[in-house]
C-alpha cells in the first residue's frame, strides 16, 4: 500500500512523483479535534502531489446514535462531571484500566470500523493523521503498514494515546521535560516531537490593537475583555457579566456563540454602552488582537489562540480531564489564572491597575508559541517511515 514517492522537505516535490494520500481522523466530541484537522487538511493540500481527507469518526455511526452520543457526552460533562472526571482518571491512572478501555473501544467500534474499512479501500492512504486517540483504535487490520502521526489537541499528553502508540506524536511546546521526552520515547519506541498545536495561520498574523479596535468600532482608549463561552456559549456567562456590568471604565465583548437563547437574555438585559453582546462571530483573530484580556473556558483551541495572539486569560468552570489540564497548563506558565463570578470583578481591578506589570505575562507566552506548528506536523509525516515490526 505505501506508495514510493520522493520529497524535497516540504517545500518543493521533485516533479513525476507520485501522489501521496493523507487521511486525517478526528472525533468531533467538542469542537477542538475537527479543528485541528481541518487546519491541517489545508496545509497538507497546499502541496503538490498530496491528496488529504478529513474523516470525522462520529459522523460515520448511523444517524439514530450519533446525536445521542453527542449529546449524552455534553450532558455527562454539564450534569455529571465528577463521574466524567472519574473516568478520565481511571484510564489516565490505571494500565489496567486503560488496557481494558482500549479493547472496549476497539470491540464497541464495530460499525465504525465497517464503514472506515469502506473508506480506507476508497482513499488508499499512504498516511494516517489522527487528532483524536481513538482514530487509531478504530483502524481496520492492515493499517500497520501506513505510517501514522498523532497529533495532540490539548495540553496534556494522556496515556491513552499510547495504547496503540502512532509512530509520531505531535505534542504542544513546553509540555514535558526533556527527561519525560526521551523516557516516553524510551519506553514506547514512539517519536516525540514538540509541533505545538495546529491552528488557522489568521491567528499568528500581525494586527495591532489599534488598527483591530478601529476595524470594530471600539474604543481606542478604554480598556478591551473578551468574554467567551466556546461556540455554544457554556459556563456562567450571564453571572459573569452580571459581576462586570458596574465596571463602566471597560469595554466588554460578550461572545455567545451559537447559543441563540443565551444572546437573547443578555442582549435584553445587559446590552449597553460598555458591553457588546455578540453572537457566532469568524472574525476571532480580529477580537484577540483588540483585546487586553480574554474571559474563557480553557478549550484546547480557544487557549491555542490565545497563546498566538498572546493574550492573558482568565478561566472558568474548566471541566475534569483535558480543560482541567489545560488550566493547569496555563496556571503553570503563568499566562492565566483561574476565575469565577464571586472573585472575577476583584481580579480584573487588580489586572488593569497601573502597578499591574501586564507587559511580563505577554512575554511569557514567547516559548508557548507555535506558529509553524502545521508545517512542522505536515513535515513530520513524510518523514514518518513505515513500523518496523520486530519477531522472536
Amino acid at each position: 500500500m505505501q506508495l514510493k514517492i520522493s520529497i524535497m522537505g516540504i517545500d518543493g516535490y521533485k516533479e513525476g512523483v507520485t501522489i501521496e494520500r493523507v487521511l486525517l481522523l478526528s472525533m468531533g466530541f467538542g469542537t477542538g479535534h475537527n479543528a485541528a484537522a481541518k487546519a491541517l487538511k489545508i496545509h497538507f493540500e497546499q502541496l503538490p502531489g498530496v491528496k488529504a481527507e478529513a474523516v470525522d469518526l462520529l459522523e460515520l455511526i448511523p444517524n439514530t446514535f450519533h446525536p445521542l452520543l453527542q449529546s449524552g457526552y455534553l450532558g455527562m460533562l454539564n450534569k455529571f462531571p465528577s463521574f466524567y472526571h472519574y473516568l478520565y482518571d481511571w484510564t489516565h491512572q490505571s494500565r489496567v484500566v486503560r488496557y481494558v478501555s482500549s479493547e472496549l473501544i476497539e470491540k464497541m467500534g464495530w460499525s465504525i470500523r465497517k464503514k472506515l474499512t469502506t473508506v480506507f479501500s476508497e482513499v488508499e492512504p499512504t498516511r494516517i493523521v489522527s487528532t483524536h486517540p481513538f482514530g487509531l483504535l478504530m483502524c481496520p487490520s492492515g493499517w500497520e503498514d501506513v505510517p501514522t502521526v498523532g497529533v495532540l489537541t490539548d495540553y496534556e499528553l494522556h496515556p491513552i494515546w499510547l495504547a496503540r502508540a502512532p509512530k509520531v506524536l505531535c505534542v504542544p511546546k513546553c509540555l514535558l521535560r526533556q527527561n519525560q521526552l526521551e523516557r516516553i520515547q524510551w519506553r514506547t519506541g514512539l517519536e516525540l516531537c514538540e509541533t505545538g498545536l495546529p491552528i488557522r495561520r489568521e491567528f499568528y498574523e500581525s494586527v495591532s490593537m489599534e488598527e483591530a479596535r478601529l476595524q470594530l468600532g471600539l474604543d481606542l482608549k478604554r480598556p478591551v475583555v473578551l468574554i467567551m463561552g466556546g461556540g455554544t456559549g457554556l459556563g456562567p456567562m450571564e453571572h459573569l457579566v452580571k459581576e462586570l456590568s458596574p465596571l463602566k471604565h471597560i469595554q466588554f465583548i460578550v461572545l455567545t456563540g451559537n447559543n441563540r437563547s443565551l444572546y437573547e437574555r443578555l442582549e435584553n438585559r445587559y446590552a449597553c454602552p460598555h458591553i457588546r453582546i455578540e453572537g457566532f462571530r469568524d472574525d476571532i483573530p480580529l477580537w484577540m488582537s483588540a483585546a487586553d484580556l480574554l474571559v474563557t473556558k480553557p478549550g484546547g483551541v480557544t487557549i491555542s489562540e490565545a497563546i498566538a495572539k498572546r493574550l492573558p486569560m482568565f478561566l472558568f468552570e474548566a471541566f475534569p480531564g483535558q480543560e482541567q489540564a489545560n488550566q493547569e497548563y496555563l496556571i503553570h506558565h503563568r499566562v492565566a489564572v483561574a476565575t469565577r463570578p464571586s472573585t472575577i470583578r476583584v481580579q480584573i481591578r487588580k489586572f488593569f491597575s497601573p502597578d499591574f506589570k501586564r507587559e511580563k505575562i505577554r512575554d511569557r507566552f514567547q516559548p508557548l508559541m507555535a506558529p509553524d506548528a502545521a508545517r512542522q506536523i505536515v513535515s513530520e509525516t513524510f518523514k514518518a517511515k513505515v513500523p518496523f515490526m520486530q519477531t522472536l
